[in-house]
């Protein structure tokens, strides 16, 4: 009876030692699985930080690329804009130049004060300095051109005018015509004049006559 008493307690003892040991080893089982959920957990975090960081930066290198693709597009745009403006300013420059080449030389083919406005408009529009200049300086040897033709012009017309007048005036030449002066009236001349002697002529005549009007009249 005692021995089989001690042996119940054995077996008592035993079984409570394995339970024990079981369950330390289930508790150091459960402490590793969760260690691993753990780093797993860390893992997959860091994992979908990284694809995260990674789609972030591609998703920004795409808006970079995007955002220098338009910024090119637009300053190609703007210089194709600024190369027309140039080209059709060009070409409107030299249109303005050539018409105004056109109204200079009409000018200098027909070279009478009316043309000389339309001209001087013309050189207005242009914008090269040095083409202005230069047709500037053409009208205005024009201008002097015509300037000089019209006082010739008006000298000719004055003498003319004074020839005309020459013709017509009588005058009165001493000594039968041989007196070196003329004059314009009888009564002026010396008292000591013989009168008888006096004859008359045209002014022209007695100019082409080597005479003169007398400077005492």
């Amino acid at each position: 009876m005692k021995k089989r008493l001690i042996l119940t307690i054995l077996i008592a003892l035993l079984f409570g030692a394995c339970s024990n040991q079981n369950e330390a080893s289930q508790k150091e089982t459960e402490k590793q699985v969760g260690f691993v959920q753990k780093e797993e957990k860390t893992k997959k975090e860091r994992d979908e930080q990284e694809k995260a960081e990674k789609e972030k930066k591609a998703k920004e290198e795409q808006e970079r690329k995007e955002k220098e693709e338009l910024e090119k597009k637009a300053k190609e745009e703007q210089e194709r804009k600024e190369k027309e403006e140039r080209e059709k300013k060009e070409a409107e420059a030299k249109q303005l130049a050539a018409q105004a080449e056109a109204a200079v030389q009409a000018l200098e083919n027909n070279q009478v004060t009316e043309n000389i406005a339309p001209a001087q408009a013309a050189i207005e529009q242009v914008v090269d300095p040095t083409v202005k200049a230069t047709l500037t300086e053409r009208i205005g040897r024009v201008q002097n051109a015509i300037n000089e033709k019209a006082k010739v012009e008006a000298q000719q017309a004055a003498a003319a005018q004074q020839a005309a007048a020459q013709e017509q005036r009588i005058v009165y030449v001493a000594q039968y015509g041989k007196s070196p002066a003329y004059w314009y009236n009888i009564n002026n001349m010396p008292s000591n004049t013989r009168k008888d002697k006096v004859i008359t002529m045209s002014e022209a005549d007695a100019i082409r006559a080597g005479k003169h009007h007398s400077n005492k009249e």
